[in-house]
């Protein structure tokens, strides 16, 4: 209740109106809304720093801002590798029984 009259600022009327469901949805739009607000500053601030060591750098290197750090979220996701070990049950199982 104090998620949906209080954060999501729903009148008590459209809070008590709505579904399980509906308020779920709400409250995980407001999570990544408030998520991307996040980052955007933390962005800013990785920004600032860039300026503001940029004088101090060797001359002719320029600093990035992904050269002082990289986020979590910008970082890209190793995939992981495939296991055929459940393929390879499944057909030793199937074959087993064929024959």
């Amino acid at each position: 209740m104090q998620i949906g009259l209080g954060r999501l600022r729903f009148s008590p009327f459209a809070f008590y109106d709505m579904t399980f469901v509906e308020f779920c949805a709400a409250a995980q739009g407001n999570a990544k809304d408030e998520e991307q607000k996040q980052q955007m500053e933390w962005e800013r601030t990785r920004w600032l720093a860039t300026i503001m060591l940029q004088p101090h750098g060797k001359k002719g290197q320029s600093i990035k801002p992904r050269d002082l750090v990289i986020f979590p979220w910008e970082k890209k996701e190793k995939k992981k590798k495939r296991s055929n070990k459940l393929l390879e049950h499944t057909l030793k199982a199937w074959s087993n029984g064929k024959t």
